[in-house]
């Protein structure tokens, strides 16, 4: 391993494939590739040039053999004059000879800043290893605690060519004040040969990939927090079993956590992962939706099913006051404001 310089952000006269505002996405720093389990997968860089923090939404158009797949994605909020690195994984494209349109970000001026007291720590801590992955330290110089934090960076090769976004490993609960934290950060394994250093290292909140299945013939949306990747297979005939596919090409663990609309406050779910039962951690947020939480082993690929949906007659309202909670549940307050549950996740060494 070695000690490198990262760059915080690159500088010079740029091309902009789209604006809004002062909100962009530089030309050199958009692409597409296909990663190591062969899913095309786009990555970019929101630029925000505004003097207050946003929120911000990129959509982007592949077209595949004359097939438009429309994508998009929400990000977490950024401070002022910083960026966002995204990634966006696209398991519907088939054709290799596809053609990536240019993105439209939209923004708005963040309800809640991001944690702008917490920093990385660029000293001899911060690490590029010899298979391209990096790790380092951040800390918490405010004075007060920042949940569900996340290190994000822009990943770079030869000639400062734009090759990857990646977020940080672990899990980062909450970081007190004054606290130092590591964290790790891995470039899809495709790619890890030609990492040259990283930069524009921000940090941010909790970031969710949005999914949808077709349940009894109604879209049933839901989302999910995780460095692997998931996609839908779909759900049964009788809409209470959720079976989907998940690829982690790391060499670490890493976690989802999925979150559930509601259709019955005595929904409780099981796991099978590859047709094993897993441990998990069911909650439900302060907006009543459902969170299902579990670790997921490095360098796997998973067949997952989730059982215990309530069949769709009847649906109740989100928020809805119920009165009591069965026994095996727990509410966990929301403490983020894309209303991601705070659990307790252990580290795999």
């Amino acid at each position: 391993m070695r000690i490198i310089l990262l760059l915080p952000i690159l500088v010079g006269i740029l091309t902009f494939s789209a604006a809004s505002g002062e909100v962009l996405i530089p030309d050199e720093e958009f692409a597409g590739y296909f990663d190591s389990n062969g899913i095309y997968t786009i990555v970019g860089v929101v630029k925000n040039t505004e003097n207050y923090a946003i929120t911000s939404h990129v959509d982007i158009s592949v077209n595949d053999g004359g097939k438009i797949i429309p994508v998009g994605q929400d990000l977490p909020s950024v401070g002022a004059n910083k960026d966002m690195p995204f990634k966006i994984r696209v398991p519907q494209v088939g054709n290799k000879n596809i053609i990536l349109e240019k993105p439209t970000v939209t923004f708005s001026k963040s309800i809640t800043p991001p944690p702008s007291e917490t920093h990385v720590l660029y000293d001899k801590t911060l690490i590029r290893h010899d298979d391209g992955h990096i790790t380092g330290r951040i800390t918490n110089d405010g004075n007060h605690t920042e949940y569900n934090v996340k290190v994000y960076a822009a990943i770079h090769g030869p000639n400062n060519k734009f090759l990857d976004a990646g977020i940080n490993m672990e899990k980062i609960e909450k970081i007190e004040p004054g606290q130092t934290i590591t964290f790790s950060i891995y470039p899809d394994p495709s790619i890890a040969s030609d990492v040259n250093y990283y930069s524009c290292f921000n940090i941010g909140d909790e970031t969710v990939v949005p999914l949808h299945a077709t349940r009894n013939g109604e879209k049933f949306n839901f989302r999910y927090d995780s460095t692997a990747a998931f996609t839908v297979n779909g759900f049964d005939d009788t809409g209470t079993k959720l079976s989907l596919y998940g690829i982690n090409s790391f060499k670490i663990p890493t976690y989802v956590n999925f979150e559930f609309p509601r259709t019955s406050e005595v929904e409780k779910f099981d796991v099978l992962v590859n047709d094993k039962p897993v441990k998990f951690l069911q909650s439900r947020d302060e907006e009543g939706n459902w969170h299902v939480t579990f670790d997921v082993d490095s360098t796997t690929q998973n067949a997952i099913l989730i059982s215990g949906f309530e069949n769709p007659k009847g649906k109740i309202t989100p928020g809805e006051n119920f009165g009591g909670i069965p026994p095996y549940l727990y509410v966990i307050p929301m403490v983020a404001a894309v209303g991601i549950v705070v659990y307790f996740y252990k580290h795999k060494n």
